[in-house]
């Protein structure tokens, strides 16, 4: 018998219907693949950024005690590319309490420096008092720099950005600002 094509609507509706219904398929197929591949690429990101945060740093993240046992293991073997800052401190003198405040907050900023505080007399025996605070910057068993008293900062008006500063100039930490705080007119 001849089919007419009246009769055959039914059976071509049904399969554009299956065609459609496949492509459908296979669109939600591929837009679960590419969402995948945008998860995994939002992954690997995290990833790579979490790497590259530990890479830099966040080994110390504070200031710790120092030994004069410990001085070589902590300072001078700190470890290849380690810039170690060591804060020469006497209890209760007010200055050294200042520097060793502003010293706490850099080194949560800069976790990749190694902040260490020894009481200065254990030190350098017969160290005088009236050079205090005492900062040592370290990298690779050299000592790149001595910050003696506070006329390296600016003074007695000192403050956190003005230490900043001139760690960054001893070639040991990155910093934001453009030009030395205690330059400033505000001074």
């Amino acid at each position: 018998p001849v089919v007419g094509a009246v009769q055959l609507q039914p059976v071509v509706a049904a399969l554009e219907n299956q065609e459609q219904e496949e492509k459908q398929d296979e669109d939600e197929r591929q837009t679960q693949h590419d969402s995948d591949d945008g998860e995994d690429d939002a992954l690997r990101q995290i990833r790579e950024r979490r790497l590259e945060e530990i890479k830099r740093g966040g080994r110390f993240g504070t200031i710790e005690p120092l030994a004069v046992a410990d001085f070589v293991s902590q300072v001078n073997k700190a470890g290849e590319g380690v810039a170690v800052v060591v804060l020469l401190v006497k209890p209760r003198h007010y200055a050294s309490a200042y520097m060793l405040t502003l010293l706490e907050k850099l080194a949560k900023k800069f976790a990749d420096v190694k902040f260490l505080q020894i009481l200065y007399s254990d030190c350098i025996p017969g160290y005088p008092e009236k050079n205090l605070p005492t900062l040592l910057v370290y990298r690779d068993d050299d000592l790149l720099q001595q910050f003696v008293g506070l006329s390296h900062f600016g003074g007695s008006s000192y403050g956190i950005d003005d230490v900043e500063w001139e760690l960054a100039q001893a070639g040991i930490l990155r910093t934001e600002l453009e030009r030395s705080p205690h330059e400033l007119p505000h001074r």
